[in-house]
């Protein structure tokens, strides 16, 4: 996602993490911000002038603090709870304004149900649905614009084991949300669980690669060759074969 932003023309702040650090893949050659709601209390503003006066000769710490109170001013009226829901208004609220990035990623952890998956998971989307809910309403009219992507870097085993979990495995799922989407479709072919369908015999088969996936979105969203976005943000992958059709016109 980093190495998009060297696609997209616009505003100098164009990508937020809302994390305590910055996920791998938006780590780059661009600088991004990041922000995450903290448990203590506001600094006082006394506080605050007194560090921008020490910093404002620093050619390295100036430049860094001044981004920092620009995300922060960004954050002045947004919630501080750290439950989905308070994440998905925080989220919706910087990318709602006029001066706020383009482009914003979270990473959920606790999807890794080794053991006691059936109340994990349950608990786990709840929390999921309840972010999307969130984001969409606070985004109001900008979620027409507005694409969410959810996905993992792995998948699980077709069977539960001893532990009534799922282990590591191939392939997965991903989810699409936007007001612009065609919804309520499945855009790989679905190849079953049966036993003889699955890959090395424990694991979903991949119809799909998720590069595919990203790379077409991409591309179609911000109207850019598919062709391109591939080498950008994929140089290593395989041949492409576009998708299309993400969205009504």
């Amino acid at each position: 996602m980093n190495r998009l932003l060297t696609l997209l023309a616009g505003k100098q702040k164009e990508a937020i993490a809302i994390a305590q650090s910055v996920p791998m893949a938006l780590r780059g050659n661009v600088q991004v911000a990041s922000y995450a709601p903290s448990k203590l209390p506001d600094a006082a503003e006394d506080l605050m002038l007194r560090v921008t006066k020490l910093y404002e000769n620093d050619d390295a710490l100036h430049a860094a603090w001044t981004s920092a109170m620009e995300v922060e001013s960004m954050a002045a009226h947004a919630t501080k709870k750290r439950d989905p829901a308070g994440l998905g208004k925080l989220t919706g609220g910087f990318l709602a304004r006029e001066d706020g990035p383009r482009i914003a990623m979270l990473e959920s952890n606790g999807w890794d149900t080794h053991s006691g998956q059936n109340g994990r998971l349950n608990r786990q989307l709840s929390g999921l649905d309840g972010f999307i809910a969130s984001l969409k309403e606070t985004l109001g009219d900008t979620w027409q614009q507005t694409t969410v992507l959810v996905c993992t870097e792995f998948g699980r085993t077709a069977s539960v084991n001893g532990t009534q979990g799922t282990d590591h495995g191939t392939a997965s799922a991903a989810m699409l949300y936007g007001g612009g989407l065609k919804g309520g479709r499945v855009l790989a072919d679905w190849p079953s669980l049966n036993n003889a369908s699955l890959y090395q015999g424990r694991d979903l088969m991949p119809t799909l690669g998720l590069d595919t996936l990203i790379t077409s979105v991409v591309a179609e969203l911000y109207g850019l060759d598919p062709y391109r976005v591939r080498r950008v943000l994929f140089p290593q992958g395989s041949d492409l074969k576009a998708l299309e059709g993400f969205y009504r016109t």
